[in-house]
């Protein structure tokens, strides 16, 4: 089998783009609504238990939040990834299923953290859901990259700039995970704080003068 006939297999016809990212952009909105559904109060509450009850949402409304931004922000991803990427093999579009199939599993560890954030296991679980979007999506990008179906990243080191985001955010998850597994729940928010140095380094390596080959 020839190449061309390989990858006219793995193609199976013309990829219609507007469906994947109508049905991509569908799932996101889903997960996105579906975290509110947490944040709610019992109907027989009244009087000072209903003012007990509003007091108590705090948990509720910050992992509402958390996963607010977070899915925003694996949208917002996907988005860039897909607006650079030429889908033409079903390989692609196979691998966006299941990533749309894990975007669509965060409104249960995100419910598991509102409700149960003094467990290690909640942040385990959510993390690790995470992470395997970031690996998704890396995955996706090793594909494209492989059969030239991407436009690479301005700077230093082309190839590897698509890897510089889900890399850094997967880094960020697994060290909140860590230092909430090992103890200290309280604390694994402040993991959040290297986002700021990690985008600067990704921002700075996307930016840098690519280093061309002396002749």
């Amino acid at each position: 089998m020839t190449e061309g006939d390989e990858d006219e297999k793995d193609t199976g016809g013309e990829v219609d783009l507007g469906r994947v990212l109508a049905l991509s952009d569908g799932v996101f909105a889903i997960a996105l609504t579906l975290l509110v559904l947490d944040i709610r109060i019992p109907d027989e509450a009244h009087g000072e238990d209903f003012l007990r009850a509003m007091a108590g949402l705090e948990p509720a409304i910050a992992g509402y939040l958390i996963s607010y931004l977070v899915i925003g922000v694996l949208w917002l991803a996907h988005h860039r990834l897909f607006r650079e990427l030429r889908v033409r093999r079903a390989r692609i579009m196979s691998l966006n299923m299941v990533l749309l199939a894990l975007v669509a599993l965060l409104p249960f560890p995100s419910s598991l953290l509102a409700k149960h954030g003094d467990e290690a296991l909640s942040y385990a679980i959510y993390a690790g859901n995470v992470i395997a979007v970031f690996l998704i999506q890396s995955l996706i990008i090793a594909v494209s990259q492989r059969n030239g179906d991407i436009t690479p990243k301005p700077g230093r080191f082309p190839r590897l700039g698509w890897y510089l985001q889900p890399i850094s955010a997967s880094a960020v998850f697994a060290v909140w995970a860590v230092v909430a597994i090992t103890g200290h729940p309280g604390q694994a928010n402040y993991a959040w704080w290297l986002l700021v140095p990690l985008v600067l380094v990704t921002r700075r390596l996307n930016q840098s003068k690519q280093v061309l080959p002396k002749r």
